[in-house]
């Protein structure tokens, strides 16, 4: 048996009884059990509340007498310090006010992903993929709240792409904006030793990185550091496969009976229930979007004089549906133009081509409309799905493979972004939606 004197912290500690054993990590871990990883973790000071379960492993696998765990545990070292006043970030935006209707199990695993990067689980992001108006940001920010008492050296929030009328965050932007909600020091002189300064940065704390609206792997790679127990958690515009290991949860539009769940929290059952015909019609022409679907029962809401019937009848003609589905700062319409503008210019010009196109489609239809290349067609088909543009509907019966425009994306690219419509102009020059021209029209 082993004896040793140990120093003064459980870093230290370990250290010396590792070293008087003549063993490296990579040794003590085959003979533990326990994972290089979370080995370096304590003799490193990172695990602040090590597990007594992991400590037993080692201190059997180093020769030490078990009750010598006891005396571990109370080492300085196993409590976490903390940070200096005033530099522990609260970014985080309110999260949702309303039930996320269909969506706890997705919030329930990411709050147990982000959880487990206490225990060491770390470098792999966490990542929420859908078409626009499925509710990724909402989604990330109720998981992000559930979690952040787990993370007490701060939850740092960036919108990677604010608007329409911005560019995206590019990573030499990104790395000095977290540095400075870390408060770590002055300005790096050379963006890879800001890149090195966050690392370090955030493999001394534990610190939760949202990010919303990504476009791209570059924008998370940098905040990705292997052994640290900080955590990050993204709202993705696209699929981001180069990003190895990643947590990912893709989601889309609801079910038939969430989606009137929706409608009913927000109006009440009875309300809903009285109109079940229109209500049915509401869902269809929301397209069981969670952010439509808000947006029509926030509307109902503030009009308890308004019928369910009469905002069917609003969204009846789909060249308009896009401009009635706002209400104040939310607009269906703005979350797909945000997506559309950040497309690159091959595949926004594959996108208006495709609007042509009736219904469903396959390859074949993409060589047709789009470029008489079969192995561009079929590019360009990869980044439309990777970029939650066009989702596939399954084989026909002859084996075919189909894809179809997501029906906001299609009301988008086929009757143009809401401040360049042209309605037909009606006397007084009041503008309203085609189905009310209509209807002057035959009253006239």
């Amino acid at each position: 048996m082993i004896q040793t004197s140990l120093p003064t912290t459980l870093a230290d500690a370990l250290v010396t009884a590792r070293e008087a054993a003549c063993l490296t990590q990579e040794d003590l871990a085959e003979r533990s059990g326990v994972s290089v990883r979370a080995i370096r973790n304590l003799e490193t000071g990172h695990t602040s509340r090590p597990r007594k379960q992991s400590l037993l492993l080692i201190a059997k696998a180093l020769g030490l007498p078990p009750e010598e765990i006891g005396r571990l545990m109370r080492r300085p070292g196993t409590e976490r310090q903390q940070p200096p006043p005033g530099l522990v970030p609260a970014e985080l935006p309110a999260a949702p006010r309303h039930n996320l209707v269909g969506r706890k199990a997705q919030v329930d695993s990411l709050r147990a992903h982000l959880s487990g990067t206490e225990h060491g689980d770390t470098g792999r992001p966490a990542v929420v993929v859908g078409p626009p108006g499925a509710g990724k940001t909402a989604l990330v920010l109720e998981a992000a709240h559930g979690v952040r008492d787990r993370f007490p050296d701060g939850q740092v929030f960036v919108d990677l792409h604010p608007g329409v009328s911005s560019t995206p965050l590019t990573p030499e932007e990104i790395v000095p904006r977290v540095l400075r909600s870390l408060g770590v020091g002055p300005a790096a002189g050379h963006p890879e030793e800001a890149a090195a300064r966050l690392r370090d940065a955030l493999s001394r704390r534990r610190v939760l990185v949202v990010l919303d609206n990504a476009d791209s792997e570059a924008q998370v790679r940098p905040l990705l550091v292997d052994g640290s127990r900080s955590a990050v958690l993204v709202a993705a515009r696209r699929e981001l496969p180069a990003l190895t290991a990643q947590f990912r949860r893709n989601i889309g539009v609801l079910s038939d009976g969430d989606a009137l769940q929706v409608l009913e929290d927000l109006l009440g059952p009875a309300r809903t229930g009285a109109e079940r015909s229109a209500a049915s019609l509401v869902l269809r022409f929301c397209g069981r979007l969670p952010l439509a679907l808000h947006i029509a029962g926030l509307w109902l809401s503030a009009r308890p004089h308004r019928s369910l019937r009469d905002l069917a009848d609003r969204l009846t003609n789909e060249q308009d549906r896009l401009r009635f589905l706002h209400i104040g700062d939310l607009s269906l319409e703005a979350s797909v133009a945000a997506c559309h503008s950040s497309l690159p210019a091959p595949v926004r010009g594959a996108l208006q081509r495709l609007r042509t196109v009736n219904g469903d489609f396959d390859v074949d239809d993409m060589v047709t409309h789009v470029t008489p290349s079969r192995g561009l067609a079929a590019d360009l088909l990869d980044e439309l799905i990777d970029r939650q543009m066009v989702h596939a509907v399954g084989p026909t019966a002859d084996g075919r493979l189909l894809y179809r425009l997501h029906d906001a994306v299609r009301q988008y690219v086929a009757y143009g972004p809401v401040g360049s419509w042209h309605p037909d102009r009606v006397a007084g020059q009041i503008w309203l939606p085609r189905q009310a021209v209509d209807s002057v029209r035959r009253e006239a």
